[in-house]
């Protein structure tokens, strides 16, 4: 964590050191980013001796970052406001389809990296616009008093020159409470130097830090290891299975073997001339009694077996991610039964919503204050009431039944907030009123209609 007082700005030298000490952390970014690619450590194995070398990597980075986001995520988060103007006047500002959108996606990048970034910035037609920045575009600097709150920014981009490829530039962009400074470095230049200033009017530091938890981690960077043990023994599991294939006929009583001549035409002798037999063909020539058998790598399939299991297991408990494929989730599962399932997953989720709660109240303080610049009123951010509704599949059936039971013991408004797929109660609530009034005055016109018969 970076910690300055931005009070005066930052020089170009200071700005160069920055981002010189960020290298280490991205280098991390950039190693979490390439198993999410599933480019494993295995790939780059090297086997020196002449035999297979096969390198199997396996996507349970991948997976691991696309079952917890898509369960915390999946549904997005929903921003209830009571009052009708405020909630036009919010959905006008924030569209709702791009807000999910940009929101799971820095989900993923968290679940992946341990944190991501949503910069807000104020368009050419003065509209308040928002962009989701990765764990290595953004470096965060907060305050080196106790309460460490954001202080400011730095966005670091290259750009190359498209008439010149040996040419480019760096640049960085400081984002303060009141302010954007854009800095930039020439190649060969050795310090950065202030290009652009302006005021951004968002009353804070436009950039909303989202944290995966407080030591701010992937999701499976604790597991990585497990991971390249996975990769190694199923990779080394084949190559067993080719040295089987590649099995060695051994004569026996066969002396010298098969005599043949050099590249060059020179006759060999006896000892080269069965290396070449055992390398090129692979037949091994011994002098004992004359006889013939396949020469194998006994394999302990069962304890090997029982190891990558082993492993496996240990990657999906300590990741808190179920592994779907097994058995138990091929059931008709109640409602209870589901969520003991994915407890570790729940587990998971409800550190990552307390760490979203907190960046998505100063997005709405943001979009809140913008609203009331633009539109000259007077709304409060803490009236809008943030949901985060968990993408999991859930037994209607049962649920529907629980809540029916509920009739008379709490509001309708409580009982029909406990439904799944009903996402406003109170509008819900509106409805049901409006189709018990049109159905009391369709039967009144229909009794008037036939008494005046």
């Amino acid at each position: 964590m970076i910690r300055l007082d931005l009070s005066s700005g930052l020089t170009g030298e200071q700005i160069g050191k920055i981002i010189a000490a960020f290298a280490a952390e991205r280098s991390r970014y950039d190693k979490l980013e390439k198993y999410y690619d599933t480019k494993n450590a295995i790939l780059s194995r090297v086997i020196e001796e002449p035999k297979p070398n096969n390198k199997i990597a396996h996507g349970f980075c991948k997976y691991i970052t696309n079952m917890a986001t898509g369960y915390f995520m999946g549904k997005g988060v929903r921003f209830v406001i009571d009052d009708e103007d405020h909630k036009a006047d919010f959905d006008s500002v924030l569209d709702e389809e791009y807000s999910k959108d940009v929101t799971f996606e820095i989900a993923k990048e968290a679940s992946k990296c341990g944190i991501a970034f949503e910069l807000l910035y104020i368009n050419e037609a003065s509209e308040l616009k928002s962009k989701m920045f990765g764990a290595r575009e953004i470096i965060p600097i907060y305050s080196n008093k106790i309460g460490e709150f954001l202080e400011g920014a730095i966005r670091v981009w290259t750009e190359a020159d498209v008439f010149d490829s040996g040419k480019s530039a760096d640049f960085a962009a400081l984002y303060t409470k009141t302010e954007i400074i854009t800095y930039k470095k020439d190649t060969g230049v050795s310090e950065y130097v202030v290009i652009e200033r302006h005021t951004h009017n968002l009353y804070d530091v436009p950039v909303i830090v989202f944290q995966n938890n407080k030591e701010q981690k992937g999701d499976f960077e604790d597991v990585i290891t497990l991971v390249d043990a996975y990769d190694k023994g199923q990779s080394d599991t084949a190559n067993d299975f080719e040295y089987f294939t590649d099995a060695f006929l051994v004569l026996a009583g066969a002396g010298d073997g098969f005599v043949t001549d050099d590249d060059d035409g020179m006759e060999s002798d006896g000892e080269s001339n069965r290396i070449k037999t055992l390398k090129k063909e692979r037949i091994l020539l011994v002098d004992e009694k004359g006889q013939a058998q396949w020469l194998i790598k006994n394999i302990n399939d069962t304890a090997v077996e029982n190891f990558k299991d082993r492993l496996r297991k240990d990657l999906f408990f300590l990741a808190q991610v179920p592994a779907l494929s097994d058995e138990s989730f091929g059931q008709n599962l109640s409602g209870v039964a589901i969520k003991y399932r994915l407890i570790g997953l729940e587990e998971l989720s409800v550190i990552k919503e307390n760490k979203f709660r907190a960046a998505l109240k100063k997005k709405l303080k943001l979009v809140t204050a913008f609203i009331n610049l633009k539109r000259s009123t007077k709304y409060s951010a803490h009236d809008i009431k943030i949901i985060f509704d968990r993408n999991v599949i859930e037994n209607e059936s049962e649920i529907i039944n629980n809540v029916g039971g509920l009739e008379g013991v709490v509001s309708k408004e409580t009982q029909l907030g406990l439904l799944p797929f009903v996402d406003n109660p109170k509008a819900e609530i509106d409805k049901i009123l409006a189709e018990r009034y049109a159905e009391e005055n369709y039967q009144t016109v229909n009794l008037d209609e036939g008494g005046g018969e």
